[in-house]
């Protein structure tokens, strides 16, 4: 099952900051089904940290059973004002 992540610029900087950082987008071949949830372990991103999840323009939660093909979309937590 071929996944494909896509993280924000908010995301990113925040694992910038502590000294892990990831590429923008990242493309994983898994073995069987998984939720967002443990794909996010799997390559180490903190769940936490990712409040918006998106796939093709709909929300989802972290226990999303994933479907072959799917591009998420990872928006970190916003801040400003």
């Amino acid at each position: 099952m071929r996944i494909t992540l896509r993280l924000s610029e908010s995301l990113l900087s925040i694992y910038r900051a502590s000294e892990k950082e990831f590429d923008e987008t990242i493309v994983l071949d898994l073995d069987g089904s998984m939720s967002i949830r443990q794909v996010l372990q799997h390559v180490g991103i903190n769940p936490i940290l990712t409040p918006l999840i998106s796939i093709e323009g709909q929300t989802y939660g972290l226990d999303h059973i994933l479907e072959d093909s799917s591009v998420i979309t990872l928006i970190g937590p916003l801040a400003g004002g």
